[in-house]
């Protein structure tokens, strides 16, 4: 979900929790110990996770309050996708539409269940405080995010964690599962993010490590042992290291 006015938030929230649970809400207790039932409930919740992804597009387009639609920044994203669609490196990228939303934030985010209707959405905010090099790193990470193996690397986690793993932990280890589960994720998300910053170096040749240097500038990037994004160190190194 992309940011977006309070009123649009908390439609969409509420909406989507009601769709989510309220099957198991209206269904009686015994029906909780049914075999048939858990399994079917189980099957809901993963179709509504790959709808949500499908729909992914069109939720973002309806979130987004306002579409920077013409101006200097807008022919500014324009060119850059054009350039990009010249680049000879050593990574196709794939082409998707970018939605440059007016927004006081810095963000970006690529949504899509598959690469042909995938869509990147851009803030105004992130788009002009990068220069050409920044800008050409930020939507070639963008469109490296549209390939089927990034889709793939963020439907299948939420996947598993909706059918496979209980929605309340019941014991020490099924929460020691759950720990086990989020680990593994979280190393598999670096693993496709540090991923993403070679592809991108690898498409855009020399120019990739200053891009990203500016992208981290512009974003207030910040590791921590909180933070899911892989350190900036190992990014930095891994752009360096392909921007031949």
């Amino acid at each position: 979900m992309i940011p977006s006015s309070p009123s649009r938030t908390w439609i969409f929230l509420l909406l989507s929790s009601l769709t989510f649970y309220l099957p198991s809400l209206l269904a009686p207790a015994a029906w909780d110990k049914n075999a048939n039932w858990l399994l079917l409930s189980s099957l809901y919740q993963g179709a509504l996770v790959i709808a949500g992804f499908w729909y992914g597009p069109a939720i973002c387009r309806a979130l987004v309050v306002k579409t920077v639609v013409a101006g200097p920044l807008r022919q500014a994203v324009d060119l850059t996708l054009a350039e990009l669609r010249k680049k000879n490196g050593l990574v196709h990228l794939a082409e998707m539409p970018v939605t440059l939303a007016e927004y006081p934030l810095p963000f970006i985010v690529t949504v899509g269940l598959l690469p042909g209707q995938s869509q990147a959405f851009v803030s105004s905010a992130l788009a002009e405080r990068l220069g050409i090099s920044g800008l050409h790193f930020l939507l070639a990470r963008a469109l490296v995010h549209g390939s089927l193996t990034q889709r793939l690397a963020a439907l299948l986690p939420v996947l598993v964690l909706t059918l496979m793993l209980p929605d309340t932990p019941s014991d020490a280890l099924a929460w020691l599962g759950l720990a086990g589960f989020l680990l593994g994720w979280l190393v598999m998300h670096w693993f496709f993010e540090l991923r993403a910053d070679r592809q991108a170096a690898q498409a855009l040749g020399p120019e990739a490590a200053e891009g990203l240097r500016q992208v981290l500038l512009a974003s207030a990037a910040r590791t921590g042992w909180l933070s899911v994004q892989p350190p900036i160190r190992w990014r930095l190194h891994m752009v360096t290291k392909f921007a031949i």
